[in-house]
């Protein structure tokens, strides 16, 4: 008996050391440490990874989506030209659905022109709101304010390459926004003879989108466009001395610009002749 007694003692001894040498032992530890840190760092990779497809999917998502309501505002900016300056012509045209509302908005973008020598006269020629038209823009990673698809940002042109067109990207109330206006476009030319004086012919071309009513459209619909009224206001200027240019300022919400407008003229002076011509397009839903 006492000799049993010393070999079970002697095994629960030699047991009790083995065990708190494997739990005193950094290995032991070492292996489930190693594989709960490379758990813990595959959940966080697939996580990350999961996240960032997400965005990625969704930016691409409204990128589609912008280009659907780019592709309607130049199909619409089309018809709008192609109407302008025929009273009473009217065209049709489809809007595909890009996720986002369409408004209307003819009380908006107030436009202002001051006609001037920069010296002796400054004349107000024109002094109204000439509306726009617009797609609210589902959010998106990408920035897309101030990207102007069609136009510039001058309030003026006095080239026959620019384009009247203005499609930009702006900021609305909450979203961003894809707009359509328009900014005016003008030109001078010599006539003949007045009084002695050559005679000048400044034209100032206006689209005006503020007959429309305000409407807001969503998905896919049709719009019909027509030039609806076409205006032409006159004024002559006499001038007893030589002038080279005169300027036509103009200021379009918060964008200012001049354009230099050459002008000729004798030793007895110029006469010249300032037409503003406004046509209004009214662009509404049409019943089909």
């Amino acid at each position: 008996m006492p000799r049993e007694e010393t070999a079970e003692t002697l095994h629960k001894e030699r047991f009790a050391n083995a065990l708190r040498k494997l739990l005193h032992s950094r290995k032991a530890l070492a292996v489930p440490v190693t594989y709960l840190i490379l758990f813990v760092s595959l959940m966080a990779i697939v996580s990350a990874t999961y996240s960032l497809a997400v965005v990625k999917i969704g930016a691409r998502g409204a990128m589609l989506k912008a280009s659907v309501a780019k592709q309607n505002m130049q199909t619409l900016d089309d018809a709008i030209h192609s109407v302008a300056w025929s009273y009473g012509a009217s065209q049709v045209v489809y809007m595909d659905d890009c996720g986002g509302d369409f408004q209307t908005s003819p009380t908006t973008r107030n436009l202002v022109l001051n006609f001037t020598d920069e010296q002796s006269f400054l004349s107000i020629v024109f002094n109204s709101s000439i509306g726009e038209a617009f797609y609210e823009l589902e959010p998106s990673e990408l920035g897309y304010y101030g990207l102007f698809v069609r136009g510039d940002e001058r309030a003026i042109i006095n080239q026959s390459a620019s384009t009247m067109t203005q499609v930009y990207i702006a900021t609305g109330s909450q979203k961003q926004k894809m707009s359509l206006s328009y900014r005016p476009s003008a030109t001078s030319v010599v006539t003949r003879t007045s009084n002695g004086k050559p005679l000048n012919l400044i034209r100032v071309n206006i689209i005006s989108l503020n007959s429309s009513p305000s409407e807001t459209l969503g998905g896919k619909f049709y719009l019909k466009v027509t030039a609806s009224d076409i205006a032409t206001a006159s004024t002559l200027y006499e001038f007893n001395q030589s002038v080279s240019s005169l300027a036509m300022k103009a200021t379009l919400g918060d964008t200012q610009t001049t354009v230099w407008l050459p002008i000729s003229s004798n030793a007895q002076g110029a006469v010249v002749g300032l037409e503003i011509v406004v046509s209004s397009v009214e662009v509404r839903e049409a019943e089909v």
